[in-house]
């Protein structure tokens, strides 16, 4: 029998598992908050196989990373004459090869991440936005208000880092002058708890 970790790693599994959940829904409340235009430049890290890339407005720039190859490959195979993908770790390296960013995308990524790490990334996703340019991100996490299956959800998350949707909130404004933060409870299908948030005005390194 394939273990869960294995059928997540089958692509069309994956999706299916997503729009059974109600996922999808949940990330297309990000693309809104998003406020994605036509002609702006994307950046979207953890991206894996993009499978809402139809969902944003055209012409515009896009560009995926994602560490899972198989994921990579399904997306390139789909929206690669209109979208750039890259295989592996977004990094200062990648960074500096891109134009100014307009909008970060950041989904379901950060609950995967230790402090340092996820601080690092806020700020370097900061650090290659256009003027205007906000990032969003959304995570699982604990809320005071969840009931027992959320809470159950979110302590067996594949994401070692869940936390408190404070917390992520406090990761965020070390990195950007202004966090929104929103509380989902009601998105998917399941009851569960998430994190959004759209950041602006990136603070600079210390």
């Amino acid at each position: 029998m394939s273990s869960p970790k294995n059928l997540l790693a089958h692509v069309p599994a994956y999706i299916a598992l997503q729009r059974g959940l109600g996922a999808d829904r949940l990330r297309h409340r990000c693309l809104a908050e998003s406020n994605i235009r036509a002609g702006e430049t994307v950046l979207d890290v953890g991206c894996g196989p993009a499978y809402y890339f139809d969902r944003l407005p055209q012409p515009i720039t896009y560009v995926g990373f994602d560490t899972d190859e198989r994921y990579i490959d399904w997306a390139r195979r789909r929206y690669g004459d209109r979208a750039t993908f890259h295989v592996g770790t977004f990094d200062a390296e990648q960074a500096a090869l891109l134009p100014p960013v307009d909008v970060v995308l950041l989904l379901g990524l950060l609950h995967h991440l230790s402090d340092e790490e996820a601080s690092a990334l806020l700020h370097l996703a900061g650090g290659v936005l256009a003027p205007g340019g906000r990032v969003v991100s959304v995570d699982t996490c604990y809320a005071a208000r969840q009931g027992r299956l959320s809470r159950w959800i979110s302590d067996n998350d594949r994401g070692e880092h869940v936390r408190p949707s404070e917390d992520f909130v406090g990761l965020a404004r070390g990195a950007f002058e202004t966090v929104e933060s929103t509380l989902l409870l009601d998105t998917l299908r399941v009851p569960a708890a998430f994190c959004m948030m759209r950041m602006t005005g990136p603070r600079p390194v210390d």
